[in-house]
């Protein structure tokens, strides 16, 4: 058979819990009767191949009746914290501005620890160890620091205008062994008296720092300013296929005239209120990038009237993922009695353009209510305040996908009260099931979603549920086809798909 054709099929769920994707994988739970169809292809179909489509907005969405989508934070480990301090020399303060990978058959962590860079590596990603290196010796031992800056305002003997880690990648297309791989970082000249105005701060020069290292573990100054198109901490990038280039997601400053407008009124705009943004670069070799000057950066993130007043966009680590760009979105309520940073989600499809994801009505009008991927810890725990990320996309491990987070037991600036802990951070891991960003759900009236016209390639449609009981019906509908005489109208058998437990979750819905 062709195996490219409009999808025009419905799926009924009948009631009691499931848990559904489409292969191309539409991850849902339902909790009711709910058809899934598309809407007869008036116009040309979308084009989706065989990748899987996740619900993370409304993109393939024509219209949608009583369907709600719910977020599904990320399930902390365990085993938290994975890395914190456990020596006598070792600083208290060990967060991920820094990345996790996988490297061969070991995991690798680099990671801010005090005023400087540590490293540690596993064999399963759970426990780590800190290997002893002769690197920086404190006390007469060896440790796992890589450098430490001289001074709060002077950076390390090799780079010496470091200031803060932003991450590590391992360069497979680099030819030169020596930057094998590649760390960027935020480099702050404190005493810059140079030509150019408009800087970020009066009197310092700031940006992008990028090193080289054969082994990871030995690091070369390649350029201290590479751009000065960001300028300060929680940047992030990825390498994208699409593009076969870097794109760095980092700090910039910006506030849309609309929420100036809004937020103004208030007291603590004026004192409090910095407008921290996003601005996107690419590269092609991590070096050389398009935009160098301070604010030249195309601004992606910014908040917006959906968000609480005095939110700022502090950090977005995106990267691609099946069909759509996912961004994992820091948000800084940046106020004295409340301040915080939690992780929340977004959506692009072209790396470009991002839709934030919040819970709320499928196709409707009112804005989501933008609730936690990664939420605070509870009162009294090691990731109480300020969840950052690590600098790279979440590691596949099986059926699940693993974020490597870092927790603190203090509030951000500007925080004046007292409910604050010690100057402490340790490093964690958060999973989801592959896929399982968010769901779509129809209560017991049921609901339905029609899609827009898509044209998929392959020979079967998949959907992933999960239920206690219930049935998945794909009710045929009509599709059109070119063919040599002309064009087709053809209907698809029906198919029905029971699923009576929790612990199923993959199987066909519709040949094609």
């Amino acid at each position: 058979m062709d195996s490219r054709r409009t999808n025009s099929d419905s799926v009924r769920v009948s009631p009691h819990g499931l848990a559904l994707f489409i292969s191309l994988s539409l991850y849902a739970l339902f909790w009711a009767p709910l058809f899934l169809r598309a809407e007869s292809p008036g116009s040309a179909p979308i084009e989706v191949g065989s990748r899987k489509q996740l619900f993370l907005d409304d993109y393939l969405v024509a219209s949608a009746t009583n369907i709600v989508r719910r977020i599904h934070p990320a399930e902390k480990s365990k085993s938290n914290p994975l890395i914190r301090q456990t020596e006598p020399w070792e600083d208290p303060f060990n967060i991920l501005y820094g990345s996790v990978i996988r490297d061969g058959e070991k995991y690798k962590a680099w990671y801010k620890s005090g005023p400087g860079v540590s490293y540690a590596e596993s064999d399963d990603g759970i426990h780590w160890l800190k290997p002893p290196l002769d690197l920086v010796p404190m006390g007469g031992a060896k440790t796992n620091i890589l450098f430490r800056k001289q001074s709060e305002l002077k950076g390390s003997e090799e780079l010496p205008y470091y200031h803060e880690l932003f991450g590590v990648h391992k360069d497979e297309r680099e030819p030169d062994q020596a930057r094998r791989y590649k760390m960027g970082y935020l480099s702050i000249d404190w005493e810059y008296k140079g030509p150019r105005e408009g800087r970020f701060r009066e009197g310092q020069r700031r940006g992008l720092g990028i090193a080289g290292s054969p082994d990871g573990i030995h690091w070369k100054l390649i350029d201290s300013f590479a751009s000065e198109a960001i300028c300060d901490g929680a940047t992030h990038w990825m390498f994208d296929p699409a593009l076969s280039k870097y794109v760095l997601f980092g700090r910039t400053l910006k506030t849309p005239p609309e929420i100036e407008a809004a937020w103004s009124k208030f007291d603590w705009y004026n004192g409090w209120y910095s407008g921290r943004a996003v601005g996107r670069l690419e590269s092609p070799d991590f070096v050389h990038w398009n935009f160098t000057a301070p604010f030249a950066s195309p601004v992606v993130m910014t908040a917006d009237l959906a968000d609480k007043p005095v939110t700022e966009i502090y950090s977005v680590l995106v990267f691609p993922y099946e069909s759509v760009y996912i961004g994992l979105v820091q948000t800084l309520l940046a106020v004295p009695d409340v301040p915080a940073i939690d992780v929340q989600l977004a959506v692009s499809r072209d790396g470009v353009h991002f839709t934030r994801v919040g819970e709320g009505a499928v196709g409707g009008s009112a804005p989501a209510s933008r609730l936690p991927f990664i939420p605070n810890g509870a009162v009294g725990g090691w990731d109480r305040f300020n969840q950052s990320l690590a600098s790279n996309p979440p590691i596949a491990a099986g059926d699940e996908l693993r974020f490597y987070y870092a927790g603190r037991t203090y509030r951000h600036d500007p925080y004046e009260g007292k409910d604050t802990g010690p100057r402490a951070g340790c490093i964690g891991l958060a999973t989801i099931k592959r896929d399982r960003f968010v769901s779509v759900d129809a209560s017991f009236d049921g609901g339905q979603i029609v899609t827009k016209p898509l044209q998929l390639k392959g020979k079967r449609l998949h959907l992933n549920a999960n239920s206690d009981f219930g049935e998945i019906k794909s009710l045929p509908a009509a599709h059109r086809r070119e063919s040599g005489t002309g064009t087709e109208t053809q209907r698809s058998s029906e198919r029905t798909c029971a699923v009576y437990a929790r612990s199923q979750s993959h199987f066909p819905a519709s040949p094609f």
